[in-house]
Parts: C-alpha cells; structure tokens; sequence
C-alpha cells in the first residue's frame, strides 16, 4: 500500500483508512490505541465505519486504564462515548 501524507487521510475509507493509522501514522502511541478497535468493537466492518466516522467528525479514541491511576489522571469519561472493552480498560472516543 502507498504511504500517505497527513492531510490525505481523511480521503481513505475502510481499510486503508485503518491500515493507515496501524501502520504509516506518525503517531506510533495512537496507532496502539487504533489497533485495539478489533478487540473493543469485534466486527472489523464496524470499526471501519467508526474510524471514517471520527475522522469526519475529528473525534479520536483513548484508552483508558482505571486500574492504573497515574493513567487516568486528567481523564474525565463522562463526556466521551464508550466504545468497548480492552485488556485491563476500555476504548472511548471523545472531540479533539
């Protein structure tokens, strides 16, 4: 697949949308947060349209850690969306 500048992103659908923020995105700490989408969500076509969904609604996802409290610090879950379990926390998505 081609590498893809930053601002061409939001041209991308499905899966080379998802691949380009598991793979090329310069963010590698977001990209973590990205590959855990098929654990939270277990539907890939579902996380395909959630992720083109943030990108037009400029929203991004957190992992969020409740058993680790220097994690959580500054992190207020009641104004994002809940999107699913991960190991050990959740995914959410809330506006940039």
């Amino acid at each position: 697949m081609e590498k893809v500048n930053k601002s061409d992103y939001t041209k991308l659908s499905g899966e080379a949308l998802f691949y380009y923020f598991t793979t090329d995105h310069p963010d590698k700490e977001y990209s973590s947060i990205i590959s855990l989408l098929p654990i939270a969500i277990g539907d890939i076509k579902k996380v395909y349209n959630l992720l083109e969904q943030s990108v037009k609604e400029n929203k991004v996802f957190v992992a969020v850690y409740p058993g680790v409290p220097e994690l959580m610090k500054g992190i207020d879950i009641s104004k994002m969306e809940y999107i699913g379990s991960i190991i050990d926390g959740a995914l959410y998505l809330k506006q940039r």
